[in-house]
């Protein structure tokens, strides 16, 4: 046997002691006087028994003490015992919450398994595409209300992923992992794998397989073709997840504020576990579905939601101070050049505002030396806070001109001073990085600029290394405004090269249809269980709810609306949509080799306390038996 505190074996020598103390205690002994010839004999006889050493030792004192010595001796030393590693009083469960488990009654079944294995305190965690820990240390009845409130999500299963980041974590050692899941989809190695792993940190882990076989039909797949006369063309497959023949009933809705309603039916013949291609021309821009009529186990893949976003000719308004003599400026150029824009030019300052400003989509305040007079400026602000875009090109004027001041409150930047000479370069920054991908910053220097510091919830696209802000947005009220530090100014001393860039229009393309929302076809539709992060807090409408976050995660089918774009998101996978698996992960073997690899510890906790207890119910014992004696 092994022991805690090995050492604590020498407490065994105080039983010599004991034992030599009770063999030399006088023993008194009953003597019968039948005259008193006999007494000098008897006394002698005494003295003679107390000399020598009793041969038995029949108090039970001595018993009951010898037993207390030999009880508090082993306690020190603490016997080690064999026993389960898995608290069972502490449970961690990974509950599938992928699209398969909508099928039938998965979840409730889920539900019923992880209540039958609630411990003191439970961890609960929701397995889709990214692990979620949805609660931590809740006792039994607190965990209850986090189990039924639980529903399935609209993404895949990653339950190897959810696995490895528990076990890997220290605080789950010697807890009991319970992994609750369809096993429709996975794409880890064998589980036997993880058990191993498991126990060799100490952890009981434990697999519990629900739901039963259950028919479905399914778009596994879609994808979107322009046909370059402002239409598109959708293709999508269809899967008949069953061992029958089905025919499915298929409808394209389409919506737009473009154009009218369009709904297309069709219908399709599936034989068992039968695939079919289905084509949908002239799918104009806007919003649409692809939905099968036929009611089936999992909802969210029967339909496919398409995002093409709207381009309505867009009216720009550029103000500028620019000699109209002059040749046209670079921004002009740039901007002339985007399809379906129609850009008007106000060169004269001083006559303010053309009176049917409004009407324009998007303002550009593109002055160099000359100020905009104060009315023009408080028209301008209002006309940003009514929900247009504005555009505030970074010249002198902006930073020199009491009156181009008024323009502050809307701008996305703080202005501080001009900055002359060196030569910087400007790098795309955060959500920049992907929609200027096309751009070459690293091809443009700067000599001159506005020092600039970005406001709170403002969004940096592009940056002077070290320096601040070159391009940044903001949202005002329902509008967004836009500063712009690169100055198209040129002559003998430009403040940059940018405007000489071929890339320079590309710019202007971009940053224009970013404030639009209007964005490419793989922006707008997308896989469920895409995560996405901001650097600024986004008013985010889901399918159902609208939300303020800095990231946004795709985990249910449907609309989501952001940044004036409309996102379509998508299962697209037939794995979760597959519920007719006739060979799901097999977990027979597996149960087995747990069984057999149950995580057994020694442990001297137990056998302590046991010690503990029998030693004071001696003590009690030897308690009565001295107080019967009358010595206490």
């Amino acid at each position: 046997m092994d022991f805690d505190f090995p050492l604590g074996l020498a407490a065994f020598a105080s039983i010599i002691p004991l034992t030599i103390v009770y063999l030399l205690k006088p023993h008194p002994k009953q003597v019968i006087l039948p005259t008193l010839m006999f007494v000098r004999r008897v006394h002698s006889n005494l003295l003679d028994t107390r000399r020598k050493l009793s041969k038995r030792i029949t108090d039970p004192l001595f018993l009951l003490q010898l037993l207390a010595l030999i009880f508090i001796s082993t306690a020190i030393a603490g016997p080690m015992i064999d026993e389960a590693a898995g608290d069972s009083k502490k449970v961690i469960f990974i509950i599938d919450s992928s699209a398969s488990m909508s099928s039938a009654d998965r979840v409730s079944e889920a539900r019923s398994v992880a209540m039958d294995n609630l411990g003191r305190e439970n961890t609960i965690i929701a397995a889709g595409s990214i692990p979620v820990v949805l609660a931590q240390a809740l006792d039994a009845a607190d965990a209850k209300e986090v189990i039924n409130s639980m529903e399935a999500g609209n993404t895949r299963a990653d339950i190897p992923k959810a696995l490895l980041t528990v076990i890997n974590d220290k605080d789950s050692q010697n807890r009991k992992v319970v992994v609750i899941s369809d096993f429709e989809n996975w794409e880890g190695q064998a589980p036997e794998t993880y058990i191993n792993v498991a126990n060799a940190k100490n952890i009981e882990l434990v697999f519990r397989q629900v739901g039963e076989k259950t028919p479905n039909y399914a778009i596994v797949s879609g994808h979107l073709t322009d046909r370059n006369d402002g239409t598109y063309e959708y293709t999508c497959t269809v899967k008949n997840f069953n061992d029958k023949s089905a025919k499915l009933d298929v409808r394209l809705e389409s919506k737009s504020d473009l154009f009218p309603t369009q709904k297309v039916s069709s219908s399709v013949s599936l034989a068992k576990f039968g695939t079919r291609q289905i084509t949908f021309s002239n799918i104009r821009q806007g919003t649409s579905t692809v939905e099968i009529l036929n009611r089936d186990a999992i909802p969210c893949d029967n339909t496919a939601w398409i995002s093409i976003p709207e381009i309505a000719p867009k009216r720009i308004l550029v103000l500028t101070d620019l000699d109209p003599a002059a040749s046209r400026s670079p921004l002009i150029t740039a901007i002339s050049l985007i399809p379906n824009t129609v850009v008007d030019v106000h060169h004269d300052p001083r006559a303010g505002l053309p009176g049917d400003y409004t009407k324009y989509d998007t303002i550009i305040v593109n002055h160099k030396t000359s100020p905009l007079p104060s009315g023009s400026v408080r028209k301008i602000v209002e006309y940003a806070k009514s929900g247009k875009d504005l555009i505030v090109i970074g010249n002198g004027c902006l930073f020199n001109s009491s009156e181009m001041h008024g323009l502050y409150p809307v701008l996305p930047v703080y202005v501080k001073s001009v900055k002359e000479g060196g030569s910087h370069t400007v790098k795309a920054a955060g959500s920049g990085q992907q929609i200027f991908e096309d751009v070459s910053f690293g091809e443009a220097y700067v000599r001159q600029f506005l020092v600039t510091a970005p406001k709170e919830d403002a969004t940096v696209l592009a940056e002077l290394g070290g320096v601040g802000p070159m391009v940044s947005t903001w949202n005002v009220y329902n509008g967004t405004t836009a500063y712009v530090g690169l100055s198209d100014v040129t002559g003998e001393e430009p403040w940059n090269n940018f405007h000489t860039l071929p890339t320079y229009p590309v710019f202007w393309a971009k940053l224009l249809k970013y404030m639009w929302g209007i964005g490419d076809i793989s922006e707008t539709n997308v896989k469920t269980g895409k995560y996405l992060a901001f650097d600024h807090n986004a008013r985010i409408k889901t399918p159902t709810e609208t939300i303020t976050s800095k990231f946004v995660y795709y985990d249910m089918c449907g609309f989501y609306g952001m940044d004036q774009k409309t996102i379509a998101s998508n299962l697209y996978d037939p794995l979760e949509s597959n519920t007719f698996t006739e060979n799901r992960l097999d977990l027979a073997a597996d149960k087995e080799a747990n069984e057999k690899q149950e995580l057994r510890v020694k442990s001297p906790l137990k056998p302590r306390k046991y010690l503990i207890y029998a030693l004071l119910l001696l003590l009690v014992i030897e308690n009565a038996i001295l107080f019967r004696r009358r010595v206490i």
